[in-house]
């Protein structure tokens, strides 16, 4: 695989760019259609919010285009069990290569510039060229035009490229190439998921992933602001979340359990690992102080996901989770010995439960104790909110509270009435709007 080329000087450039609107729709019969919902199209639109987007697509417009009929084209539909929404699965695209090349930058010490490391991979820092016919030819010598990726958009000063660092990691990046080539064809996609460019020029195994620089994470945002929030404990805040208040709190979590709803019921994609370093902030607003005051979520890190429409498994998915983040179910010994074993829409909803919760209390670690005595916890999951509330913030989740009335259903048994994402949406818009919940 060619490597790519360094500049020798650190780029002081941030990105700032937010993802466009596409101009062009693909054909909605590839997706469910609204009547297949128990809701109205509008639930599944992109959630307002105070700092919405000039880019966000306007609600009025999503739903015409979910109401309006289009051209119908050959699907084959596999329905997903346990009472979840049928998906229709259109035949996925192939990986396509990025359409410029990037230069890996330099730091200080001349070290390469990272942004951070996981179980699998290592994410660089890099720059940004145009390709030079030259530069396509040599790579491929039978290619005569630039590849095209599926979206035309500018190319961003600066990208993020996600390398194996293992051997055995090469298949997990080469399946997150394809599952992020498949969800950019979707509609919206930009909006909910870091924006993919391609796989680097050069690489034969397609695991060398380019992705749009978005350098902040909800996990760095959420120390930044646990800090803080420590620092003003009383009487006064300690009931509130610590991302910002209860308004700030139920806005996130509108615009977390959308993008859920998107990815399980538009893409139909299950994503096998949300937790707050998995998820990034774009469109970031900083104050004079330089504190985030506005920023949209998207969903990154698809090294664990699956589409819903094959019963195609990459192995070892599952092997690199954070258990505290995890589904009771998934952490039972059966399950942590099988090779094939694959997150469910069930098991998103639960990590994006214990993900909104951290949000509240400030806890990364989630539950308090030892290594072993959290991940004993975790196993019985359902009684987090119980765990978080006997802990050192469980005053921010009081009883009845907005917290604990938008995730009671969501960390439930699998099997004793957790909520699917899309009606799990009904239940944040219904408190939002201040509505009294039914208590089963």
């Amino acid at each position: 695989m060619a490597t790519p080329r360094r500049p020798s000087s650190l780029l002081n450039r941030a990105v700032s760019t937010p993802p466009t609107t596409p101009a062009t729709i693909l054909n909605k019969n590839s997706k469910p259609q609204p009547s297949q919902y128990p809701y109205s199209a509008s639930i599944l639109t992109p959630p307002t919010s105070p700092w919405q987007s000039n880019s966000s697509p306007d609600i009025a417009t999503v739903t015409e285009f979910l109401e309006t009929p289009q051209p119908q084209r050959k699907a084959d539909v596999r329905p997903e069990t346990r009472g979840e929404i049928s998906i229709p699965t259109p035949e996925g695209p192939s990986v396509f290569e990025c359409p410029f090349d990037v230069d890996i930058v330099k730091g200080d010490r001349g070290r390469d510039a990272i942004f951070g490391t996981g179980a699998w991979s290592i994410v660089y820092k890099a720059t940004t060229r145009a390709r030079t016919h030259n530069a396509i030819a040599d790579a491929d010598p039978s290619c005569t035009t630039p590849p095209s990726s599926p979206k035309t958009s500018s190319m961003p000063v600066l990208v993020a490229v996600k390398k194996p660092t293992r051997r055995d990691a090469t298949a997990i990046l080469n399946s997150e190439a394809k599952i992020l080539a498949y969800i950019s064809t979707v509609p919206y996609s930009e909006k909910y998921v870091v924006p993919f460019h391609g796989t680097a020029i050069g690489d034969p195994d397609q695991a060398t992933l380019v992705l749009d620089a978005l350098p902040l994470s909800l996990e760095t945002h959420l120390r930044k602001r646990a800090f803080r929030s420590s620092q003003n404990f009383g009487i006064a805040t300690m009931r509130e979340p610590v991302i910002g208040g209860g308004g700030a709190w139920l806005t996130l979590a509108n615009q977390l359990v959308s993008a859920l709803a998107w990815l399980h019921n538009i893409a139909g994609v299950v994503h096998g690992d949300i937790k707050p370093g998995n998820i990034l902030l774009s469109d970031v607003v900083l104050d004079s102080s330089g504190e985030v005051v506005e920023f949209m979520p998207v969903l990154a890190d698809f090294s664990s996901a699956q589409r819903m429409d094959t019963d195609e498994v990459t192995p070892n998915t599952l092997a690199a989770m954070t258990r505290e983040y995890a589904a009771p179910e998934l952490l039972s010994s059966k399950v942590l010995r099988d090779p094939n074993a694959r997150a469910t829409p069930a098991s998103d909803v639960f990590s994006l439960a214990v993900t909104l919760l951290v949000s509240a209390t400030g806890q990364l670690l989630v539950y308090s104790g030892s290594v072993f005595q959290r991940q004993a916890m975790a196993t019985q999951g359902w009684d987090v909110l119980e765990h978080v509330r006997s802990g050192e913030q469980g005053s921010r989740v009081p009883r009845h509270g907005v917290v604990e009335r938008v995730l009671e259903r969501a960390v439930l048994k699998r099997d004793m009435g957790r909520v699917s994402a899309l009606i799990w949406l009904d239940v944040v818009e219904r408190v939002k709007r201040g509505e009294p919940m039914k208590r089963n």
